[in-house]
């Protein structure tokens, strides 16, 4: 374990505690509760308390406790399963980070100020729970505990929940032409503002034919579609820009403040320069950010991929002598507002190069959890000044399998004209 300096340099932020993560019981939650019902006391108690109270009580403990309640009693599982609760539990969830230990199961670990970890002993990942998915096809993203899977290769689109094991294969957007024609497509998902809708967003770009893809005068046009969860159909919608624009194959629009948004080359005065795409999820209407230009040092290869971090949108690059440098966006929606802060240090020199570096979280206490390269894990502790790697992978052929994630208990059987399965 090799300790390092590192200097970070943060504009003040107001920072929300969430609540500790709960250790496990010694005995499970619902037998503890089951000891209380069948108790003269906690009989009486359970029973006359208003079903209010008990949805308070209840959308207050960690998502496994709140799981175990399930098994108690009838009227519990009922009521677990009631928008109140549902709507109550998604408001308190702590929020964690989903990692990919296996075929289709995963790990999660609470992302928390209370974050603790303590590297004076060897740490050991220790999840809060984890969850299997109904297809090993890759996580676009996750929105209110719902998970978006699929997209590669044309394989199939699911919309999932891992707590209540349910989900739903979405139809095949249709196609205006044969799939050997298709240049490449991009998913997104998330959840409107006001109307509070579900909607999986597809972008994609057909090749001209008679050979004019290859023809460099000609000017690309990308297409839109979108399918609202409950309505068992897609919708074209008007196309990002009338630009060209140039989306990233491998990246899932990252859903912050109700909308979507996307790294793209976009041609501008016969140049080429990078813009975020931005797709409002309320009124699916595109608009276009302007990012701060590179600055010489940094590589043309490497990924300015947007992430949100202290609840402002930012950009990530790295400078060839392995400086991050993150850009944040003050005020969303004004690109005149981006502020530049740095991480430095001899911690970030022992890395390999690097195309992409998204800082996760920092910490009250200047710890700091990033995914560097896609490949490795790590975490700064402020105390030791030092790195620590929680997981990464020796195949740099494989990637990490990372998503943010906050579990809910909404069923996905509460969307009309949906066929949902179990799992």
């Amino acid at each position: 374990m090799t300790k390092n300096s590192i200097s970070t340099h943060f504009s003040s932020s107001t920072h929300t505690t969430a609540a500790a993560p709960l250790s496990p019981p010694a005995v499970s939650t619902s037998e503890v509760i089951k000891g209380l019902l069948n108790s003269e006391m906690g009989e009486d108690f359970f029973r006359t308390l208003p079903s209010d109270i008990i949805v308070d009580i209840l959308s207050r403990l960690h998502t496994r406790h709140a799981m175990a309640c399930k098994l108690v009693c009838k009227p519990w599982l009922a009521l677990l399963a009631t928008p109140e609760f549902v709507n109550s539990h998604i408001s308190r969830a702590i929020p964690g980070l989903a990692v990919k230990t296996d075929s289709k199961s995963y790990d999660v670990i609470d992302i928390v100020d209370e974050f603790g970890l303590d590297f004076d002993e060897e740490y050991h990942w220790e999840p809060s729970f984890n969850f299997e998915l109904p297809s090993d096809e890759p996580i676009h993203s996750s929105a209110k505990g719902l998970i978006f899977q699929g997209g590669v290769d044309h394989g199939d689109l699911i919309l999932c929940n891992p707590v209540t094991r349910d989900y739903i294969k979405l139809p095949s957007p249709r196609q205006t032409t044969s799939r050997d024609q298709l240049a490449f497509e991009t998913f997104g998902f998330g959840v409107s503002r006001t109307t509070d809708q579900y909607k999986v967003v597809r972008i994609f770009l057909e090749k001209p034919l008679h050979g004019q893809y290859e023809n460099p005068q000609h000017e690309f046009k990308n297409e839109c579609q979108v399918y609202t969860v409950g309505t068992g159909m897609w919708r074209k919608v008007p196309s990002p820009s009338d630009s060209p624009q140039r989306f990233g194959h491998s990246l899932a629009g990252l859903l912050f403040n109700g909308n979507l948004h996307w790294r793209v080359i976009e041609k501008a005065n016969n140049e080429f320069v990078e813009r975020i795409s931005c797709l409002d999820l309320e009124t699916e209407v595109f608009s276009t950010f302007h990012i701060p230009p590179r600055p010489p040092g940094i590589a043309s290869h490497c990924h300015m991929t947007p992430f949100v971090l202290r609840d402002r949108l930012c950009l990530s690059h790295v400078t060839d002598d392995l400086v991050v440098v993150i850009w944040s966006m003050k005020e969303y929606g004004d690109d005149k507002s981006w502020t530049r802060e740095v991480l430095t240090g001899e911690v970030f020199r022992q890395l390999y190069e690097v195309f992409y570096a998204c800082v996760i979280k920092i910490f009250e206490n200047g710890d700091i959890l990033m995914d560097w390269n896609k490949k490795k894990l790590f975490y700064y502790s402020s105390k030791t000044k030092s790195c620590h790697d929680l997981f990464s992978r020796e195949d740099h052929n494989d990637d990490i399998c990372t998503t943010l994630y906050a579990p809910s208990f909404l069923s996905l059987k509460n969307f009309a004209l949906e066929n949902v399965s179990s799992f």
